[in-house]
């Protein structure tokens, strides 16, 4: 686990939330046997979060961009009805494939349709509409995402991306003169701040979580 994502109120926070369950714990052993990069999981208190959004909000379809072995997608679909869905797009096939495998024999993760290639791509052919969006994908592509996606939301609707605080980059003045990932991050971070028709809120949860929601 990264230090700046597992300091003391960070473990102070998961003891007093609610636990993080059985299959989760057996996917973080999965992807940490099974991947070169394992750290891309989501974790216990973000995934905690994204369950409790879906609670609240109800939501009838979410897109996912970027699963990874789909622990947050595991999260969304935990309390989402039986007639919403989640649209699951990895442009990586053979994290893809191995994400299905593990997530095949769990009845809930039927709401999942899997989508296999660049969203950018794909959800211009998805019929289904999203009223909440995760991404979790390639950096230099979320002011991209925020631009193709949010005017398909409706009105309430939610869009939320990770790692917007880029391991504490974004406020360090050498990594922001340095290091193009830590530029491209703070100006999406300045860019959805202020995004036209939106109510944005930064979390520092984790390595950070921006969400916007949809006001006219």
């Amino acid at each position: 686990m990264h230090p700046d994502w597992q300091n003391s109120l960070h473990v102070y926070s998961e003891n007093f939330s609610e636990p993080e369950p059985q299959y989760l714990k057996e996917l973080t052993h999965y992807t940490w046997r099974k991947t070169v990069n394992p750290r891309q999981l989501s974790g216990h208190l973000q995934g905690r979060f994204l369950a409790q959004l879906v609670l609240l909000k109800n939501p009838s379809c979410i897109w996912e961009i970027g699963t990874f072995t789909g622990y947050a997608t595991a999260c969304l679909a935990e309390n989402l009805n039986a007639h919403s869905q989640i649209h699951a797009f990895e442009a990586d096939a053979e994290i893809a494939f191995k994400a299905q495998e593990f997530w095949k024999s769990y009845e809930f993760m039927n709401k999942v349709q899997w989508h296999v290639g660049e969203a950018l791509t794909l959800i211009p052919l998805c019929n289904h509409k999203p009223d909440f969006v995760f991404v979790d994908a390639d950096k230099k592509n979320y002011s991209t995402y925020l631009d193709a996606i949010f005017p398909l939301l409706p009105c309430g609707g939610i869009m939320l991306f990770d790692n917007t605080l880029w391991s504490g980059k974004v406020i360090d003045e050498t990594e922001l003169k340095n290091d193009n990932d830590t530029q491209i991050m703070h100006t999406f971070n300045q860019k959805a701040s202020k995004y036209a028709g939106a109510k944005t809120l930064l979390l520092p949860i984790r390595d950070g979580l921006t969400l916007l929601q949809k006001i006219d």
